[in-house]
């Protein structure tokens, strides 16, 4: 199987950071013809950013085929937030997301015993998965139950897409999943398939799906064709069955089960809470209150949780390794994430440099469609995200607060669904510290720059 090529990238950040909104989910195509299906939304798609590689009949198109199911809300992802006209609360971003994300989020708790069944099909996307989290620390947080893309069995008849060498534009594309309220397996070659495991203590859960990245030629979810009217919606259908064998409906599961959406997702500390840290006496000395937790020069660390990277990021580094640093992400996150934190006023310019890992270029193929067969490769997903302050989660926009630090910004970089194969992963970062040392040459660094600096110099390592 042909791989794509290894590249070195170079990405430089100047100008005002907060007008920044760097998405590179690697090998997206230029933005296509919009095909719209009138010429007053064709006019209108033009004021869609660019970088959202949607244009603003597709991003209507996909909010209204998928935007009502009484479980799932959404869809959820930046260009819904930013380009509809009255956008709900659950469409809101808030937590770092790329351009290229569409997000379907459901709420819901299960009684003892119970077992819910989700029936759809494999969206035309680079990266699918469906995972859950349960409500702990004052947020919804991984539980490791989860299917990605590749995982899945597709039903009778039916090919999973998402596998190397796999027809990704086959017709024939259907799973079944089952979600039960019970002990997972101690033993995991007990687990059935296509299954996955919530306990019985009838916690809140949530549940997400997630499409990055949908095929050129489909809407904002990879179901269905983004200028033309669609008769099925791909979307999962869903029903349950109690610990006494009662049969609920999807009308049931939502009444019996659900647990509505009531406002925008929690963000990770508020704007009050994130101006004390900044100001914080026990800070690190080192740091400043203009550009604190940044550094100089700036450093890459995985994601741990948020009290260790996060607050973390401000303490000396004797403090800082109190910190406990394992466990699950806060707020839903599908890692792993590299971040690192950075101020202009250290530079205007700031190049990041890294070695980049294959991935599959399925957003385009041939005769306007994506990729037909599933290439193997290092990493399904990669892409790099700016972002301001904590508290706003947005792609660029810091606090709204006469206290903002405009100056301030920070970098997110996922690399997700690995392959096992790939030695060099993220994923195998066990302990802070030792990112490069895992990583080797696709561990991102940086350093700031002036313009002049940068275009006497160009990428070279000063």
């Amino acid at each position: 199987m042909k791989m794509q090529q290894c590249t070195r990238y170079s990405i430089v950040l100047g100008g005002v950071l907060v007008a920044l909104a760097v998405c590179a989910a690697a090998g997206t195509a230029p933005v296509w013809a919009d095909g719209s299906s009138s010429p007053e939304i064709r006019e209108a798609g033009r004021s869609v950013s660019l970088h959202a590689d949607k244009s603003l009949g597709n991003v209507i198109r996909t909010d209204d085929r998928y935007g009502h199911d009484g479980l799932f809300e959404g869809p959820r992802g930046w260009v819904y937030w930013n380009s509809l006209e009255r956008p709900k609360p659950i469409q809101n971003p808030n937590l770092w997301p790329d351009m290229q994300s569409t997000y379907f989020i459901g709420r819901f708790a299960m009684p003892p015993g119970s077992t819910m069944t989700l029936r759809g099909r494999f969206p035309y996307a680079r990266f699918f998965q469906f995972a859950l989290y349960k409500f702990e620390r004052g947020t919804f947080v991984a539980i490791g139950e989860s299917l990605r893309g590749p995982d899945f069995e597709p039903d009778p008849g039916s090919l999973n897409p998402y596998r190397v060498g796999a027809d990704r534009l086959a017709a024939q594309r259907d799973y079944a999943i089952r979600i039960l309220a019970d002990e997972a397996p101690q033993d995991a070659k007990q687990r059935a398939k296509n299954t996955l495991y919530v306990g019985r203590d009838g916690s809140d859960l949530e549940g997400v799906i997630r499409i990055y990245l949908a095929d050129q030629d489909k809407d904002g979810a990879g179901w269905g064709p983004g200028d033309a009217s669609f008769p099925e919606t791909g979307f999962p259908t869903y029903e349950a069955t109690l610990a006494d064998g009662t049969k609920l409906t999807a009308e049931q599961v939502v009444e019996q089960f659900g647990k509505p959406f009531t406002g925008a997702t929690k963000q990770p500390m508020t704007a009050d809470q994130w101006v004390a840290l900044v100001g914080s006496r026990d800070n690190d000395p080192t740091l400043t209150l203009e550009t604190a937790p940044a550094r100089n020069p700036p450093q890459w660390e995985k994601y741990w949780t948020n009290a260790y990277t996060l607050v973390g990021a401000f303490k000396p580094p004797a403090e800082r390794a109190r910190i406990h640093y394992q466990g699950a992400m806060e707020g839903g996150g599908e890692g792993p994430y590299l971040v690192t934190y950075l101020s202009r006023k250290f530079g205007p310019v700031y190049v990041l440099r890294g070695k980049m890992p294959t991935f599959p270029n399925t957003y385009g193929g041939k005769h306007g469609r994506g990729l037909a067969i599933m290439p193997e490769a290092q990493t399904q997903y990669w892409s790099l995200v700016s972002c301001e302050a904590v508290p706003s989660g947005q792609v660029a926009d810091g606090i709204n607060d006469p206290r903002n630090r405009p100056d301030f910004g920070m970098l997110i970089m996922r690399i997700m669904a690995n392959n096992p194969n790939w030695t060099e992963r993220p994923d195998k970062i066990t302990k802070p510290g030792t990112g490069e040392a895992v990583m080797g040459p696709y561990f991102p660094k940086g350093y700031y720059a002036t313009k002049s600096g940068f275009e006497m110099n160009g990428a070279k390592w000063p």
